[in-house]
């Protein structure tokens, strides 16, 4: 029976929709699992948290470089073998770091991996979005963000099963990034619709920026958020009274709110519109922080807030990629996806910094200020966006 669901015709959407998920998921993990390798192995050769820092932001760096780049290569290279290609590039860079343990040669190779890894991202999520039939195109980018951040979660619970220093983390992740291509190459189907010479310039993703603002901003936001989330709210546990183990079950919490909630989001966008269940979103995002602040240090209280508050921000960018199914179709998905990636890298590299200088000038509560005005300014551009398409459609 499986033989012949992996011939039929009849299944060749349903296979490329799970040969996409299954990779992103796989990439997802083995990246998570070596961003704290990575990080944990800096501070033991270099005892500086300044270039642990800026070796993350490397990464971040080299998204919002690669996404002008990967329209055109969509373009002109065969989509599965594209996903292939790039995957192989992750997987061979990967043992080269304990090989070659030179800091400078770090960010080298971090830059790489991290443009290898978003052409994945670009490219399968793109995929996932033109093979996705409309009425159900929400709860397909819900299903697959729950799966990308199960991976990611796994990625954190392989860590603690094999530590960050040997060659075990590196293999671990040398063959999730390798398995990923497994599914790419073994369920056949649909392949990526590949974008004219015109949309998959840079020009072109500036004009689906423009028609899809919702969507970048969304991809803004949750980038800032999500990065925030994983590299400053630690710090602000700590700084409110929370012990170690308080503050990693509020952490797991956030992350299981992340993985919970993105399929309930997408049914509930098919079924009443995205922009509307943006607009619900954010407003959570805006209210979030200030439950955070009455929560102070009573660990249950912020474990179920940080459930509802990640869960819901972590739908912004499932709502992003759903709104940009809604506007673009075919190859001019390509440019849409890549604009909105990159909202994402950017939101990821500036969310911190500001995040970070705001804690530290009001202590520790500067914090919840700036993740809460973010969610305001973007809540206020849709509503106004809602309040205008609403006049437009009934000529007031």
């Amino acid at each position: 029976m499986f033989a012949t669901w992996l011939i039929s015709p009849q299944y060749g959407r349903l296979r490329s929709l799970i040969s996409a998920i299954l990779c992103a998921t796989l990439c997802g993990c083995g990246f998570t699992l070596l961003m704290p390798v990575m990080a944990l192995n800096l501070e033991t050769m270099t005892g500086s948290g300044v270039i642990v820092g800026l070796n993350g932001a490397a990464a971040a760096l080299s998204t919002i470089l690669a996404t002008p780049f990967i329209p055109r290569l969509m373009a002109h290279v065969n989509g599965r073998t594209l996903i292939v290609a790039s995957l192989v590039m992750t997987g061979l860079t990967v043992p080269l770091f304990p090989l070659f343990p030179v800091v400078w040669l770090w960010f080298v190779l971090r830059f790489a991996m991290g443009f290898a890894i978003t052409i994945v991202f670009v490219a399968s999520e793109t995929w996932i979005n033109q093979i996705a039939p409309p009425e159900k195109r929400a709860t397909i980018l819900g299903l697959y963000a729950t799966a990308l951040a199960a991976g990611m979660g796994t990625g954190g619970l392989l860590l603690a099963a094999f530590g960050s220093t040997g060659w075990t983390p590196w293999m671990a992740a040398f063959l999730l990034f390798a398995g990923g291509s497994v599914p790419i190459m073994l369920l056949r189907g649909p392949g990526i619709e590949r974008p004219d010479h015109e949309s998959s310039s840079l020009a072109a993703m500036i004009r689906a920026a423009g028609l899809a603002p919702a969507a970048i901003g969304a991809g803004l936001l949750f980038g800032a958020t999500e990065t925030i989330f994983f590299a400053l709210f630690p710090v602000y546990g700590e700084r409110i009274g929370l012990i170690d183990t308080s503050i990693g079950f509020m952490m797991a919490a956030g992350a299981l709110g992340g993985i919970a909630l993105q399929a309930p989001l997408g049914r509930l966008a098919d079924a009443i519109g995205r922009l509307r269940v943006a607009i619900i979103a954010t407003l959570a995002c805006v209210i979030g922080p200030g439950l955070i602040f009455m929560a102070g240090a009573n660990a249950m209280a912020i474990y179920a807030v940080m459930f509802v508050y990640v869960g819901t921000a972590t739908g912004l960018y499932t709502l992003g990629l759903a709104i940009i199914g809604e506007r673009f179709d075919g190859g001019r998905m390509a440019a849409a996806n890549a604009a909105f990636v990159m909202a994402y890298g950017v939101g990821s590299l500036m969310g911190p910094a500001v995040g970070g200088g705001a804690m530290d000038a009001y202590d520790p509560y500067g914090l919840l200020m700036v993740t809460s005005g973010l969610a305001l300014t973007y809540l206020i551009f849709l509503a106004v966006r809602h309040f205008t398409r609403t006049r437009q459609l009934t000529g007031r």
